[in-house]
């Protein structure tokens, strides 16, 4: 039976081996208050907790995965007291419910994630999407970091590491959306569907996924984005590290036995 459970924005079931994640807050496509934000970084702290979760689905509710922050509400308390003690910029980063502490999360999680992308997926939405490790997404779906346009200044903290930096510049600069099949090209998604396929096309992924060697996914995960911005002998102690810790994994063991008996390997993700 799932494991469900359901906060005011934010769904949690658990099936199996795979936890999926629902933002549910469609009347506003989605968008991210401090209600949300919250409730979205715990569903993730959920997980960092518990070894029998071995994929993760982030998906949003109704016709948009995330159209960003909601713009033009005022103030909580708690973000009024965040914004006195830390000082403008540190509450951007780190105040409550900020989107930016969920990324850092998500991606220091040995889980795999997978988003599933439909309608919209700008600003704020367009950072989840990239905090996860795959996207899948709606043919008829658009990317975007839109803030020019509303008058808004920006940066970057994962995009560039996909598109380059002149492609960055172009998208940051223009605020123009970026559809299915160019994101594709660009690689910041790994799949595109119809929508009507959209969610057994997730599905394939997070199986899989769930049904590999999940430590050795863990450790190659975090050697991966931690070596990113290390010079090559920097990150080859994190490869090493990787290689090292994953030796004598229960299924490292399997695994090579399999290929001893050609036959397909049974993990266990230990």
């Amino acid at each position: 039976m799932p494991d469900t459970s359901t906060a005011q924005y934010v769904t949690f079931e658990k099936t199996d081996a795979i936890a999926r994640i629902t933002l549910n807050r469609p009347e506003k496509l989605n968008a991210i208050d401090v209600q949300v934000g919250t409730e979205l970084y715990e569903a993730f702290e959920r997980c960092s907790t518990d070894t029998s979760v071995r994929a993760i689905v982030l998906a949003g509710a109704g016709r948009a995965f995330c159209a960003g922050d909601e713009l033009g509400r005022e103030r909580t308390p708690d973000e009024q007291i965040s914004l006195l003690r830390r000082g403008s910029i540190k509450h951007y980063v780190e105040g409550p419910g900020r989107w930016t502490s969920t990324v850092r999360l998500m991606r220091s999680l040995p889980q795999p994630i997978v988003v599933r992308v439909q309608g919209y997926a700008y600003g704020a939405g367009f950072n989840l999407a990239l905090g996860g490790d795959f996207r899948v997404m709606a043919r008829d779906a658009k990317l975007a970091t839109p803030f020019i346009k509303r008058g808004l200044a920006t940066g970057t903290n994962l995009l560039q590491q996909y598109v380059g930096i002149g492609k960055a510049i172009e998208m940051t600069l223009l605020g123009e959306p970026v559809d299915a099949e160019e994101a594709l090209r660009l690689g910041l998604v790994n799949e595109i569907v119809e929508l009507a396929e959209l969610d057994a096309a997730v599905d394939r992924w997070a199986e899989r996924l769930a049904a590999g060697p999940s430590a050795a996914i863990g450790l190659t995960k975090s050697a991966v984005y931690r070596g990113w911005p290390q010079d090559p002998d920097g990150a080859y102690w994190h490869q090493g590290s990787a290689v090292t810790q994953g030796h004598d994994l229960e299924d490292h063991i399997e695994g090579v036995a399999a290929f001893k008996e050609k036959r397909q390997p049974r993990f266990t993700g230990k």
